[in-house]
């Protein structure tokens, strides 16, 4: 009798997570499940622009547009690094990447994607200022 090899299955893990946007139904999108390493080189990237981010927030008017700029520039590291493929979208006729949507593709996808981002990796505000 078998029973061991019954019982034995090998593990699948998925380096990426689908999900379907709520903004724009139809579009779906892939992003990355980070390994400890990248999470570690992802969490690094990020609390520099932060840190930066939070000494500016406190500071006269074009501290605080720089602030913003950080906000913007972070959202785009998620998505450089995190985004691995769209489907159901096209821009300007082409099919949607990652530096398309960037670059052309609707901001508010741009911010819904990046956000999940954030979420599947584990990347929380508090986590990010206590990194």
């Amino acid at each position: 009798m078998k029973l061991s090899s019954l019982l034995h299955r090998d593990v699948d893990y998925l380096s990426v997570s689908w999900h379907a946007s709520e903004t724009f139904p139809g579009v779906r999108f892939a992003v990355k499940r980070a390994s400890l390493g990248q999470r570690i080189e992802l969490n690094q990237r990020v609390r520099e622009l932060t840190l930066k981010h939070e000494f500016l927030r406190a500071g006269d008017a074009a501290g605080q547009l720089e602030a913003a700029l950080s906000d913007l520039l972070a959202e785009k590291l998620y998505l450089e690094w995190g985004l691995e493929r769209i489907e159901g979208l096209s821009i300007d006729g082409q099919e949607a990447t990652a530096a398309a949507l960037i670059a052309s593709g609707p901001e508010i996808l741009t911010k819904e994607i990046a956000g999940v981002i954030r979420e599947e990796n584990n990347l929380t505000d508090d986590e990010r200022k206590n990194s």
